[in-house]
């Protein structure tokens, strides 16, 4: 039986976000070393590449992913097997033909960016791409049936694997040119599916024959999350693209080291994300539109919560933050860095209406306010970064947010009463929250009282804050 209550989000929740936030820590010091033997030409064409690569990797994974969870969370266990075959032929035919279009860009896109070396790294990505199919599957599964440790070991060994590769040679001072940097990738991510294997091969279950009609059924509900997830990807990266094409390689590293660091503040809103959607996909079956209600504003309230504090410490150093990650180099990027950290404040808005909106088996409204942000934002993009140049991506997807922002809650309160105010007012009810639970955790640490009475004491402070957040 599925786990759900209180112990699912603990434990869940733990998990995924210790995921993303070792993902992030990996990452950010694999960052702090490119940044230090990259030129920011070398940077800007390894931020290019990484921004089109992961535009293919999720746009892919909107496809299949949300499918074969919402229906191994939904659907009767005689039918699983029928389900993971026939998303896994799904992953299988959508890898080949993205694989396709890389080899049909990789000429183009690097002529556009200015960029030689992006051909020479999507042929090296094909290889990576191939293997994230065993991957990405064994994650799915493991997630459609609510366990998380699989996808959290995935990420860990993924991120790890390749910081631990690039650290061994920058300490031994051998110069990493940009396929090797690839190629480690490919490396990173067989780790990776060995590590997820182990904890979801129990789950996977495959039929002989495949069944097109579930083949189809997927392809029918994922169609509009993957281009969901496509825009997404286009909306969170054209301005990169942009300043790829309209000014230089340069902008680009510039950006994204910005966008690198706002991405420490992005984590909790992906990894709550990932314990929403199953949990909405049940309570569309079951619950009511008070409880998809409550979900939203949980949600955004604890993410809010989570990144506020962050937010507000790079508005006020963002400086010291950008000389620490980057050095002298990117200092000018400061003004940057200021109005980038402001996304922050939408992220958990806009993905929890996505993720709302999929679970409960919408995903055709989601899709359509995701691309028209990115058609905005391609609009706007466009005009700023031509009257502004590297600031202007900034404030053309700035505007962007906020015009998205005010059409979600319009359509949330009409369709389940969503107050976004709501979910603002709960934040200091999660701070009273965490500071009772490490409160009692040294407490009863350091007491010597009886297990009953302990207890006790929890179960009181336990009803004291459920009526706190409530």
């Amino acid at each position: 039986m599925a786990e759900s209550g209180k112990s699912y989000w603990i434990r869940s929740g733990i998990q995924t976000i210790f995921e993303r936030f070792s993902v992030l820590i990996f990452n950010f010091g694999t960052l702090l070393i490119l940044l230090r033997i990259y030129s920011l030409e070398e940077f800007g064409f390894w931020s290019l590449f990484l921004a089109s690569t992961q535009a293919a990797e999720q746009a892919k994974n909107g496809l299949v992913q949300n499918g074969l969870i919402k229906f191994l969370a939904t659907s009767k266990e005689d039918e699983e097997s029928r389900i993971q075959t026939a998303s896994l032929i799904l992953n299988v035919i959508l890898s080949l033909v993205f694989i396709a279009l890389l080899i049909a860009l990789a000429k183009p896109l690097s002529v556009v960016w200015k960029a030689p070396v992006i051909f020479n790294l999507f042929f090296i990505y094909i290889a990576s791409y191939l293997v994230l199919i065993p991957m990405s599957h064994i994650n799915f599964v493991q997630q459609g049936h609510l366990k998380f440790k699989g996808p959290m070991v995935a990420g860990f060994i993924r991120s790890g694997l390749l910081f631990v590769l690039v650290l061994i040679l920058f300490l031994n001072g051998t110069v990493i040119p940009l396929e090797y940097l690839a190629g480690f990738q490919v490396l990173a991510i067989i780790g990776a599916t060995l590590g997820t294997y182990y904890y979801g091969k129990e789950h996977l279950a495959f039929a002989r024959d495949v069944d097109w009609a579930w083949v189809k059924k997927l392809f029918s509900y994922g169609k509009y999350v993957f281009g969901t997830n496509l825009s997404t990807m286009l909306y969170k990266n054209i301005d990169t693209f942009m300043l790829g094409y309209f000014i230089n390689p340069i902008a680009v590293a510039m950006y994204r080291v910005c966008i690198s660091i706002n991405n420490f503040l992005e984590a909790p809103t992906q990894s709550i994300a990932q314990v929403v959607f199953p949990q909405g996909a049940r309570k569309a079956k079951n619950g009511t539109k008070e409880d998809i209600k409550n979900l939203y504003e949980n949600a955004v309230g604890g993410i809010l919560a989570l990144i506020i504090p962050g937010a507000i410490f790079l508005l006020l150093f963002p400086k010291f933050v950008l000389f620490i990650v980057g050095g002298d180099k990117y200092l000018d990027a400061v003004p940057l860095l200021s109005l980038t950290v402001i996304y922050a404040l939408f992220f958990p808005f806009g993905n929890q209406f996505g993720t709302i909106l999929d679970s409960i088996g919408k995903p055709k409204i989601n899709f359509l306010f995701i691309l028209f942000s990115a058609i905005l934002n391609v609009i706007l993009n466009i005009f700023f970064i031509q009257q502004y140049g590297l600031l202007g991506a900034a404030y053309g997807t700035l505007i962007t947010y906020g015009t998205t922002f005010v059409l979600h809650q319009i359509t949330l309160n009409y369709m389940f009463g969503v107050k976004f105010w709501r979910a603002i007012m709960k934040v200091p009810s999660f701070y009273i929250l965490a500071f009772g639970i490490i409160r009692n955790y040294f407490n009863n640490k350091m007491s010597p009282q009886s297990d009953i009475l302990t207890d006790t004491v929890e179960q009181n402070d336990q009803i004291k804050t459920d009526k706190l957040v409530k």
